[in-house]
């Protein structure tokens, strides 16, 4: 099923300033939710997937992209109602399927395509005591800034979820409602699939669970696309909370940190030996950051603990506009996994951002 609409990669690139709200409320089943994202976010949708299409080297790149492989089926046996919400935002916003669904591949095209940087970027940190935390810069090409938001959902089951994400995207990291929270790296260097499940509905898929326990279960059981770090924190099925860090690869996943009162991650392997041996990993700020993180990480006890690390410029760990290079830090999120769940965020890099609050509890009806 495709939408109607104009040439994507004709359209301007977006503006650091987004003219679309920061926070965008959805609700119902995949297909609903995805055409009000569409529909409240059109022009900032056509906007963000005609500069990506741009990026990845046009419509007929993306269509080789999609049609050597098979994302599509896996997404649709194993994370069906995310399957609906790509369409759903496709029809949404006018757009091609095939083009939103490029956009919602970010990792699987880095690796598919000779033509793009690898990813070396994003820094996170989890604890789970005294207080549990979770959080994340994310790193993305600089085109892409200006389309940031705000995902927050609302499910049949009553439950709702609240995402850092791109305009037409499903999501890149985020919490729910049940106090499970979700933050990932990139690991390029690891074998990759093209029959997997891609990074953004490995995610999405794990944050439908009420328990750490079943979300690190589903990261665990699914075939996976692209070389990522995911960090789980919340409560177990038996009420206690932990932080759970899985290195995920074509080869499967492997326990980075397990019962571990906190950890950081960056962008190399720490746990898994399954690396593709025709990747040649540049020289990238990784093990700086990691080092950062993981030493001042010691004394974050708070969230407002966690939001001033995530400023750090030595590493650097927040990368500013202004940086030399294609990247940034496109935002940043931090959530303190206690009853009300609300999760503080930044659009864009937090040395340069206001950070604002959203209820993930509740969200508009």
């Amino acid at each position: 099923m495709h939408a109607s609409g104009g040439n994507a990669t004709s359209l301007s690139p977006m503006t650091t300033s987004a003219s679309h709200p920061p926070v965008i409320d959805v609700s119902g089943d995949g297909y609903d939710r995805g055409l009000a994202h569409g529909e409240q976010l059109r022009e900032a949708v056509q906007i963000s997937v005609g500069n990506v299409v741009n990026a990845l080297g046009g419509a007929a790149e993306i269509e080789r992209f999609i049609t050597e492989t098979d994302f599509l089926s896996t997404i649709d046996r194993l994370t069906p109602d995310l399957g609906q919400e790509v369409r759903g935002i496709a029809i949404g916003s006018n757009m091609p399927l095939q083009l939103v669904l490029a956009h919602n591949l970010m990792d699987e095209h880095w690796w598919w395509s000779t033509n793009q940087n690898r990813r070396e970027a994003c820094t996170l940190l989890a604890t789970s005591s005294p207080t549990p935390i979770i959080g994340q810069t994310m790193d993305l090409p600089s085109y892409m800034d200006g389309s940031q938001f705000i995902l927050r959902s609302r499910f049949p089951d009553g439950s709702s979820s609240a995402v850092l994400s791109s305009a037409g995207l499903i999501g890149l990291c985020g919490v729910n409602s049940h106090g499970v929270g979700m933050s990932v790296n990139a690991l390029s260097m690891l074998n990759h699939s093209g029959s997997g499940l891609p990074v953004a509905f490995v995610l999405r898929g794990a944050l439908t669970s009420s328990t750490s326990t079943s979300a690190v279960e589903f990261v665990r059981s699914v075939p996976h696309a692209s070389g990522q770090h995911y960090a789980i924190v919340g409560p177990t099925t038996h009420g206690v909370v932990t932080a759970t860090g899985i290195e995920c690869s074509a080869g499967g996943a492997v326990t980075s940190s397990e019962g571990a009162v906190r950890f950081a991650h960056t962008n190399h392997p720490i746990a898994t030996t399954d690396l593709d041996p025709a990747v040649q990993t540049p020289a990238t700020s990784t093990h700086a950051r990691y080092e950062v993180a993981t030493k001042h990480g010691a004394s974050v006890n708070s969230a407002d603990d966690l939001i001033e690390l995530l400023h750090d410029r030595t590493g650097p760990i927040c990368v500013e506009r202004a940086d030399t290079g294609d990247w940034m830090t496109f935002g940043s999120i931090v959530t303190e996994l206690i009853q009300p769940i609300r999760m503080r965020y930044a659009l864009g890099p937090p040395t340069e951002s206001t950070w604002g609050v959203v209820d993930v509890s509740s969200t508009a009806n």
